[in-house]
C-alpha cells in the first residue's frame, strides 16, 4: 500500500454520520417495535493501473493550449480534469486548454479508460508535461526578455518577472510564434514550436479507501428494505476536482444499491434464464436513491506519482453491498443471517421467519 490514514478516516465518517446518536435513536425506535439497523463497510482499493501513459502538449501563436492524449472519456470528466492539471502546470486558465481524446492520428498510444487509472497515469504525464512546456517557454523568455530564467514566472499565460508583476510581460503566444519555424529561436531543437511531451511510467499502483455507513428500516408485512440515510467518506489522495470525484461517487453508489438490494441474475431448474427484460432484472431508480452524504478527504496522498493522486472510479460501490447488508443484519438482530445479495423482500421476509425457506 503506498499510504493511509484509515483510523483517522473512520473517525471523520463516523462523526459526519453521528454514528452514536443514531445507535441510540435505533435502540429507541426498536424499542416502538421497529426493525431498523445500522451498518458500516471498509475498503481499500486499487487504482492508477501502468505501467505506462503519456502526452502531448503544445501552445500555439494565440496563446491556446493543445493537449493530446489517448485516454478515453466514459463521462467520468477526463477533458475537465486534464485540462485543470495542465494549467496549473503550465500556468494558464483552464479554459485556454482544449483537450484532444480518441484521435490515433494525434497520438498513437493509449490505454483507454479502465481501473481508475485515468487521473493517476494521463493526469501525471499532463503534470509532467506542463512542467516541461513551461521551463522551455521560460528559457525562451529568458532569452527574449533579456532576463534572468530564476527571476521569471507564467501567470495566466503571461511571463514577468516574479519580482515585479506590474513590470514587462511577454504572452506565451508570443513565445510560440520564437519557436516557429524558420525563426532563429528554433533552430537546433528537435522540433520547431513550443511543444513537448510528457510521460509518467509506473509499477505500483495507488491505493484509495474509504468507509460507507448506512441506516436501513425494514416493512416486516413486505420486507422492503428502504436505505433511509447513507454516508461514503472517501480519501482521494488529493481531489483535481471535487465535484467530479463526489459525481462519481454517487453514480457508484446507485450501481452498488442495485448490487445489494434489486440486481439478480436468475435461472429456471434448466438453466433457462429469467432475468431477460428490465421487468425482470430490476435497477435503481432516482426513486430508489436515498439521501447521500458524500465526505472527500485529502490526508494520505500518494508518494508514488507527482500529483499525490489517487483513483475514484470505484469508491463509491466497493462497499455498498457490505455496509447495507450488515444493516440489515442488524436490524433482524445481528444474527448472521445475511449470505447473499442481493437483500429481496422475499429474502428479507424468509430471514424474517414469515414464510418458509
Amino acid at each position: 500500500l503506498d499510504s493511509g490514514d484509515y483510523e483517522r478516516l473512520l473517525d471523520k465518517a463516523l462523526a459526519r454520520f453521528d454514528w452514536h446518536a443514531r445507535a441510540r435513536d435505533v435502540a429507541s425506535r426498536r424499542l416502538a417495535g421497529e426493525a431498523v439497523g445500522l451498518g458500516l463497510g471498509f475498503f481499500v482499493e486499487k487504482s492508477g493501473l501502468g505501467p505506462s501513459d503519456g502526452v502531448r502538449m503544445s501552445v500555439d501563436a494565440t496563446g491556446a493550449v493543445e493537449l493530446v492524449t489517448g485516454a478515453a472519456s466514459v463521462g467520468q470528466g477526463v477533458e475537465t480534469a486534464l485540462a485543470q492539471i495542465a494549467a496549473d502546470a503550465l500556468g494558464v486558465d483552464y479554459r485556454r486548454v482544449r483537450v484532444i481524446r480518441g484521435r490515433t492520428d494525434r497520438i498513437e498510444f493509449g490505454s483507454g479508460a479502465h481501473a481508475s487509472r485515468v487521473t493517476v497515469m494521463s493526469g501525471s504525464a499532463t503534470h509532467l508535461a506542463g512542467r516541461a512546456l513551461r521551463d522551455l517557454a521560460l528559457d525562451v523568455a529568458a532569452t527574449l526578455m533579456q532576463t534572468p530564467k530564476e527571476a521569471l514566472a507564467i501567470t495566466d499565460g503571461v511571463v514577468r518577472r516574479a519580482d515585479a508583476p506590474d513590470g514587462p510581460t511577454l504572452p506565451l503566444g508570443e513565445v510560440a510564434r520564437a519557436l516557429a519555424p524558420g525563426m532563429p529561436l528554433s533552430r537546433g531543437r528537435a522540433t520547431p514550436g513550443l511543444s513537448t511531451e510528457g510521460w509518467f511510467h509506473s509499477d505500483h499502483m495507488a491505493y484509495p479507501y474509504g468507509v460507507h455507513l448506512a441506516q436501513v428500516s425494514l416493512d416486516r408485512c413486505t420486507g422492503k428494505v428502504a436505505v433511509e440515510r447513507y454516508l461514503v467518506a472517501y480519501d482521494v489522495g488529493r481531489a483535481v476536482n471535487p465535484m467530479l470525484v463526489e459525481g462519481q461517487i454517487a453514480g457508484g453508489f446507485a450501481q452498488g444499491l442495485g448490487g445489494a438490494l434489486y440486481e439478480e441474475f436468475r435461472y429456471d431448474e434448466r438453466g433457462q434464464p429469467l432475468s431477460t427484460t428490465l421487468a425482470d432484472y430490476l435497477i435503481p431508480t432516482m426513486a430508489e436513491m436515498p439521501p447521500l452524504d458524500i465526505l472527500l478527504t485529502e490526508d494520505a496522498p500518494s508518494p508514488l506519482n507527482p500529483l499525490g493522486v489517487k483513483g475514484a472510479g470505484e469508491g463509491g460501490t466497493n462497499a455498498v453491498g457490505a455496509a447495507i447488508a450488515s444493516a440489515v443484519d442488524d436490524a433482524l438482530g445481528g444474527r448472521g443471517l445475511v449470505t447473499r445479495l442481493p437483500i429481496t423482500p422475499r429474502e428479507v421476509l424468509r430471514m424474517n421467519g414469515e414464510i418458509e425457506a
